[in-house]
């Protein structure tokens, strides 16, 4: 039987609540890191780079807490919206609207290149961790990229590139392209563990929306994801996931405040309070 964890987008509050989440997990002895797979895309990006490497997932919480450089998140939040609105609007194939958004991320940021990858110094000249993986999405063509070891590119760079949000941080520069967030695909990208026997998927957005709930971009992004977790049932892997949970919702602000450093800390000790609770439900589905 071959495990894939699957670690969702959800900016730096997202990375203290996944973090949380896999501490409080192995606490309850569901132990994440013996994973056969991690695929991290963005904030997952981060947390699956430290679990496979080994190290205290709570180290993550200072370094993200307090990036140094700050950054205007209200306004970017606003204008990342817009931003992604004009680009879908062109219509055309999803390698055309995310070449338009590269345009845009391009273009528009807050946060340097080198600024940007500088925040990911605790994975500086780390060696890339057997069996993770990251996804980014090239600026220039719009293609989806999934970087891993065999790639040969450093393991903070790498990184950086899948939590690259357009309009706030540049897009990063990897074999002369530059590659932006790879939520800019989808903020799971659970597809990526087909042919595993078991997946388990870490979203920091809600997988369900409750009755009446009218949000066309909420809407679009739960569907893209049960989309994929039916495909992967289709293909005989057994498929669980962890959503947010009440305590979660209300301090992301159902997502606005995803981008906030200041609520890290809090975000992570209710990663670790859902973690064991959740290891109830998951502890015969992950031991097969």
């Amino acid at each position: 039987m071959t495990r894939a964890l699957v670690l969702g987008g959800g900016g730096p509050v997202g990375i203290g609540w996944e973090a949380g989440l896999i501490v409080g997990l192995a606490g309850a002895g569901v132990i994440l890191a013996e994973s056969d797979a991690v695929i991290g895309t963005s904030a997952g990006s981060v947390v699956g780079a430290q679990l496979l490497s080994g190290e205290d997932l709570a180290d993550v919480v200072e370094p993200v807490s307090h990036p140094g450089e700050q950054v205007a998140i209200d306004a970017d939040l606003d204008r990342l919206i817009t931003v992604v609105g004009e680009a879908l609007s062109g219509g055309g194939s999803d390698d055309e609207m995310r070449r338009r958004l590269g345009a845009f991320a391009l273009d528009i940021w807050t946060v340097s290149e080198e600024a940007f990858v500088a925040r990911f110094a605790l994975l500086k000249d780390r060696a890339w961790p057997d069996r993770f993986a990251c996804t980014a999405v090239d600026t220039g063509t719009g293609a989806f990229r999934v970087w891993d070891k065999a790639g040969g590119v450093d393991l903070d760079r790498a990184v950086a590139s899948s939590c690259a949000v357009p309009t706030i941080a540049a897009p990063i520069t990897i074999g002369g392209a530059r590659y932006m967030d790879g939520g800019v695909r989808n903020s799971l990208n659970a597809d990526l563990a087909t042919g595993h026997d078991v997946v388990l998927a870490i979203s920091c957005m809600v997988l369900e929306l409750p009755p009446g709930f009218d949000d066309p971009i909420l809407q679009g992004l739960v569907a893209s994801f049960q989309a994929e977790f039916e495909t992967l049932r289709h293909g005989g892997t057994r498929v669980e996931a962890i959503a947010p949970d009440e305590e979660f919702l209300e301090i992301s602000g159902w997502g606005l405040h995803l981008m906030d450093f200041s609520r890290v800390e809090v975000a992570y000790h209710a990663g670790v309070r859902q973690g064991v609770v959740e290891a109830k439900r998951l502890a015969g589905f992950w031991s097969g």
